[in-house]
């Protein structure tokens, strides 16, 4: 996964689910989090409003790189 894509997920994860970081550390602790369902919506929300608006701008730049 591109380096952009995974900080704006790590981000998403830190805001909403309180998760630091996606490496594992080998300590149940600190690797395993117990999160609300309401929680895990809310991430996938952004996630995938986060998904429309990188998708939209894409769009936009490769019609003008056509025109």
């Amino acid at each position: 996964m591109r380096d952009e894509r995974l900080e704006l997920l790590l981000a998403i994860s830190r805001r909403t689910l309180g998760i630091e970081r996606f490496e594992l550390t080998g300590k149940q602790t600190v690797d395993y989090h117990v999160v609300s369902s309401d929680d895990v919506g809310r991430a996938l929300e952004s996630a995938y409003d986060a998904g429309l608006v990188v998708g939209r701008s894409v769009g936009r730049t490769e019609c003008v790189q056509e025109s």
